[in-house]
C-alpha cells in the first residue's frame, strides 16, 4: 500500500467513524439537523424588520425590531398580585438614545405612585443603572424571546410535520430566556431539565412561534411561554419622536427603573 493510498484509506475511516458527514451520494453534504434548521430561522442583524411578542406568567412583552435602523421597541404590561393595578411600560430604543412610557391603570391617588408625563421621557442614560443601562442601548438585540437560547438547551428535537418541531428544553441551560423565575426554576428540580419544547417556522423558514410548557411546581401553576416572531419585512420601523411628542424624564422615573 503506497504512502498516498495508506492515507486515503486513513481518511476514509475517520468518516465511517464519524458517521461521513455526508450523505450516499458525494458530494452532498448531510441533511441539517431540526436544530441547525430551527438556528437558521432565528432573526439576525440582516433580519427584515419584524413584530415580536413574548407572553409568560402573566407578563406580555411586544414590540417591533429593525436592526437595519438600530431601533426597536418594547411594550410591557402587567397586572400587579393582589391589586387592581396594571403597570404599562413603553420603550422606544434608537441606537444610544431611549425614551419611555409608563403609566399605573387602576391607581387611585392615595396609593402614592408618581405622576408621569404621558408624552415620551426622553431617558439620560448616565443616570440609568447598569442593568437598565444595557436594557435600553441598542446593541445588535435581534433575538428579543431568546428563541437561539431555547434551541441551543434543547434536546430530542424532531420534525413533526413540515415546519413544526418538538423536544424538550433544559431551562437550567436557557435561564437568560428568563423562562422561568429562580424560585420556580428550583422547585422544578430535575423536570426542568426536559420541559416541552415546540418550534414552528413560516413557509420561508423563519421563526413563527416557540413554545415552552412550564409544569406546575411549588407555589407556581402550569404555565406556558411563547414567543411569536411576525409581519416581517411589513412592520413598521420604529422613529425618534418629534420634538413636541417628549420630555425630559423625571427623577421618579429613574427610580423606577433603576429599581
Amino acid at each position: 500500500m503506497t504512502v498516498l493510498t495508506k492515507r486515503l484509506a486513513a481518511v476514509a475511516a475517520l468518516l465511517t467513524l464519524a458517521g461521513c458527514g455526508v450523505s450516499a451520494e458525494a458530494g452532498e453534504p448531510a441533511p441539517a439537523t431540526p436544530a441547525e434548521t430551527l438556528k437558521r430561522g432565528v432573526p439576525t442583524g440582516s433580519a427584515e424588520t419584524f413584530h415580536y411578542a413574548i407572553e409568560g406568567d402573566g407578563q406580555t412583552f411586544s414590540g417591533v425590531v429593525d436592526s437595519s435602523r438600530k431601533t426597536m421597541t418594547t411594550d410591557y404590561r402587567e397586572r400587579i398580585p393582589e391589586t387592581d393595578i396594571t403597570l404599562t411600560m413603553r420603550f422606544l430604543v434608537v441606537d444610544a438614545d431611549s425614551w419611555a412610557k409608563i403609566s399605573f391603570g387602576g391607581a387611585t391617588a392615595g396609593l402614592g405612585l408618581p405622576k408621569l408625563p404621558k408624552k415620551w421621557m426622553r431617558l439620560d442614560t448616565a443616570r440609568l443603572g447598569a442593568d437598565a443601562r444595557k436594557d435600553l442601548t441598542y446593541a445588535g438585540q435581534s433575538d428579543p424571546g431568546f428563541v437561539s437560547t431555547l434551541v441551543d438547551a434543547a434536546a430530542g428535537l424532531t420534525e413533526t410535520s413540515p415546519g413544526h418541531f418538538a423536544g424538550t428544553v433544559d431551562l437550567t441551560r436557557a435561564t437568560e430566556a428568563e423562562v422561568v423565575d429562580a424560585d420556580t426554576l428550583a422547585a422544578l428540580g430535575e423536570r426542568a431539565k426536559a420541559a416541552p419544547f415546540e418550534a414552528v417556522l413560516d413557509a420561508r423558514g423563519r421563526i413563527s412561534t416557540a413554545t415552552v410548557r412550564v409544569p406546575a411546581a411549588g407555589k407556581a401553576k402550569a404555565t406556558t411561554y411563547r414567543v411569536t416572531y411576525d409581519r416581517y419585512g411589513t412592520a413598521a420601523s420604529p422613529a425618534a419622536p418629534r420634538g413636541t411628542e417628549q420630555v425630559a424624564a423625571p427623577a421618579a422615573a429613574y427610580e423606577l427603573l433603576n429599581g
